[in-house]
């Protein structure tokens, strides 16, 4: 048999090495930057007030063996089975509870990357390049919260609606069933998100008519909005649904466990429509609250919500950009009419603006492809990521409690340390110290049901719920409205402290830290708190010179 040449042979390997790096080297590349930006540090931060909500959920499916759905809790079940799996396997830290987020945020990333067969590879290869970079998604990424699992299967359920449009794949009917169920799954939002495509699908279709889409994507034969042949049978389709189903019943059954959550199901869109509506949540925000976070930090998104209006005017624009558009449009409708508004839920209406400044970035380079003004269209995309970069960096890394950054919203601060951090510190010498005595009377209970549940001797409750005396404890952290009454309690020396728990709150928490106790945590301090002196008891005085005599 005849052999290369030692020379052909590596110049055959090195064309191959080269062909593998120009495909994957920028998905590659774009993975592990999104990866690393929301692994590194994870537990950085304090626990959110809305991590701590979940994490007690965790503790409960512990103790109960199943999650016990209420409608008034609106958020679908899944994210706290992921949560108690990663809580079981890792162990009750930060870092556990949010390690599941993180990684399906590293997901969402690598399923815009799929977008590139309708968009392009280079659209695509954009869009996720800017939701690693993308402040929201990095930082909301990395919290212990529904959102992320929304954009996750909102992704999923629209590559299915495209490809179920355009192809008519099995593989596109799975994914479509698949990413509804994730989304009825996750959040009660999610409804918007489904009435948003279906309104999306007629609307293109009478736009059609006066400014007609550009055809490729659509088989021969077929105008641009007549759906492809279908390439699955019935009997694909009544699989879908009933595995679908069967996934729903299970999850919101409690397993199989608990039947009486199942109705929940259909109960909690309308439990948050009142809540959304009603203006008593104390979230309600104005109707321009989104284009502030996009201006302040989405730069990329907001190119793309105005290139979005483009698409949808200019005549020729293909068929799924402006389908993508459409929808983008309907889901911010929704969400700017709804006062209800906490910042997390940018991200998912974030995702299709990415997409668009994508294939806007790609539109403009195209034509001018080796020419200045390509340079300059690609330099301002680079300049853009730069920005998101930056602001990623600073949020993450640097000030990630800081509540001058729309982002941070109320969130739990770093002096919670103030009491964990002894309570560790005297755990770790001897973990017969989680039997230690302690009292929390706050006005909220969260995060600290979560980070103190290890520690079975601890009162948590709300000061209307007081109903014993606190009485002398190794540590106290109660509301300072309640101080005078605790210190008339206390006849021992104790080290106090004054901070606030969260962001949106003004009125600090006092600690109380049993000096005997806590000695070897703090060597050379001197207790602020010491009990007034016991006075000594009375002795009895002498009867008056001037009482009379009995006769």
């Amino acid at each position: 048999m005849a052999t290369l040449p030692a020379s052909t042979a590596h110049a055959h390997l090195w064309t191959r090495a080269r062909a593998g790096v120009k495909r994957w080297g920028w998905p590659a590349l774009i993975l592990s930057t999104a990866l690393l930006l929301r692994l590194l540090c994870l537990g950085n931060k304090p626990l959110h007030f809305d991590e701590g909500v979940n994490g007690s959920f965790v503790d409960q499916m512990t103790r109960d063996g199943f999650y016990h759905y209420e409608p008034s809790n609106y958020h679908g079940p899944l994210h706290f089975y992921s949560l108690f799996t990663a809580q079981t396997l890792l162990g009750r830290h930060a870092w556990a509870l949010r390690l599941p987020t993180a990684l399906v945020s590293t997901a969402c990333v690598a399923l815009l990357l799929a977008f590139q067969s309708p968009f392009g590879k280079r659209p695509a290869r954009i869009a996720a390049a800017a939701m690693a970079l993308s402040p929201a998604m990095t930082f909301y990424g990395r919290y212990a919260i529904h959102e992320t699992w929304l954009v996750f299967f909102l992704l999923l359920a629209f590559w299915g609606l495209l490809h179920f449009h355009t192809a008519g794949t099995r593989r596109s009917l799975w994914a479509l069933c698949a990413g509804i169920t994730g989304i009825l799954l996750t959040k009660e939002t999610g409804f918007l998100h489904i009435a948003a495509a279906l309104i999306a699908l007629p609307v293109l279709r009478a736009w059609e008519r006066f400014s007609p889409s550009l055809p490729p994507l659509a088989p021969p034969g077929h105008a641009p909005t007549d759906p492809a042949p279908p390439q699955w049978t019935k009997r694909d389709l009544f699989n879908a649904i009933c595995t679908c189903s069967a996934v729903l019943v299970f999850f919101y059954s409690g397993c199989l466990l608990d039947w009486s959550s199942l109705p929940g199901f259909w109960q909690s869109p309308f439990q948050w429509m009142i809540t959304g509506t009603g203006g008593e949540s104390g979230h309600e925000k104005p109707w321009f609250y989104w284009f502030a976070l996009l201006f302040s930090y989405e730069w990329p998104a907001l190119l793309g919500l105005v290139f979005s209006l483009f698409f949808l005017l200019r005549s020729g624009t293909p068929h799924s950009t402006r389908l993508l558009a459409l929808y983008a449009a309907g889901a911010f409708a929704a969400y700017t009419l709804v006062s209800y508004k906490t910042p997390w839920c940018l991200i998912s209406l974030t995702w299709p603006w990415l997409l668009l400044f994508g294939i806007a970035i790609d539109h403009i380079s195209q034509p001018l492809h080796r020419t200045a003004a390509s340079a300059i269209a690609k330099g301002a995309a680079a300049l853009l990521l730069l920005h998101s970069s930056a602001h990623t960096l600073l949020l993450n890394f640097r000030n990630p409690t800081d509540e001058d950054h729309l982002y941070v919203y109320v969130q739990t601060l770093p002096e919670v340390r103030l009491l964990l951090d002894p309570l560790e510190s005297l755990t770790r010498q001897n973990p017969i110290h989680r039997q230690l005595r302690g009292a929390l009377v706050l006005p909220e209970l969260h995060p600290w049901s979560w980070l103190l549940n290890d520690y079975p001797n601890v009162l948590i409750c709300l000061p209307e719920e007081l109903t014993e005396t606190v009485g002398p404890r190794d540590f106290l952290l109660v509301d300072s409205s309640l101080a005078a009454s605790i210190e008339a309690q206390l006849d021992e020396r104790y080290f106090k402290d004054s901070f606030r728990i969260r962001g949106n709150t003004s009125d600090p928490a006092i600690l109380y830290l049993r000096a005997h106790t806590f000695a070897s945590c703090f060597p050379d301090r001197t207790p602020e708190f010491a009990p007034d002196k016991i006075q000594p008891p009375a002795q009895p005085q002498p009867e008056s010179a001037t009482q009379g005599r009995k006769p």
